[in-house]
């Protein structure tokens, strides 16, 4: 039906029942959303202009996964592309689907010790503010619902913080995701 940056075909099903019903297929390459934690106990985040909303929003650094990418290279290139932060560890939260009508799985990185080397690299027609935030205000702009990648974002921190063993550089962080989600989950 469409195709641009995003591909839209028009998919007939037949159900149980034996009617025939038609749905829009979006098809998009998978994308990956870093949660980056500071060594001082910060987040950073990525303010961009967004078409759909029409205006910035204060979003987690991320986008599309490279052909020939995994979501774990994907997202430490994105994080250094969009702000210029680098992290020390990372662990990969798992993927969900965008929509039911989606063919794209949204990625979630949990990413530990991520200092500042160098400025943004941002591509053509990308453009924003790069900022931190306390970590201990990232749950309440989660589910604030100013942002695309919230759901996912709430899902991999609860993933990362119900993870039985992970690499030490990443035990302390774990650690204080759980204090994070404690008040949000009694």
């Amino acid at each position: 039906m469409y195709a641009g940056y995003v591909r839209v075909r028009r998919d007939q099903y037949r159900l149980p029942d034996g009617s025939e019903s038609g749905w829009d297929v979006i098809e998009i390459g998978d994308t990956v959303s870093v949660v980056a934690f500071t060594p001082d106990d910060r987040v950073v985040l990525f303010d961009q202009y967004r078409v759909g909303p029409e205006r910035v929003i204060a979003e987690l650094p991320g986008g599309l996964i490279d052909p020939g990418e995994d979501a774990v290279e994907a997202g430490i290139r994105e994080l250094r592309e969009e702000t210029g932060y680098r992290p020390g560890a990372v662990f990969h939260a798992g993927a969900e689907w965008a929509a039911a009508n989606s063919r794209r799985r949204k990625n979630i990185l949990i990413a530990a010790d991520c200092v500042r080397v160098g400025d943004p690299q941002w591509e053509t027609g990308e453009t924003g503010r790069v900022r931190e935030i306390p970590a201990a205000a990232l749950l309440e702009h989660l589910v604030s619902g100013e942002l695309s990648d919230a759901g996912a974002a709430l899902r991999g921190l609860h993933a990362f913080a119900r993870a039985g063993d992970v690499p030490a550089p990443l035990a302390g962080l774990r650690s204080s995701v759980r204090t994070l989600l404690a008040p949000w989950t009694a």
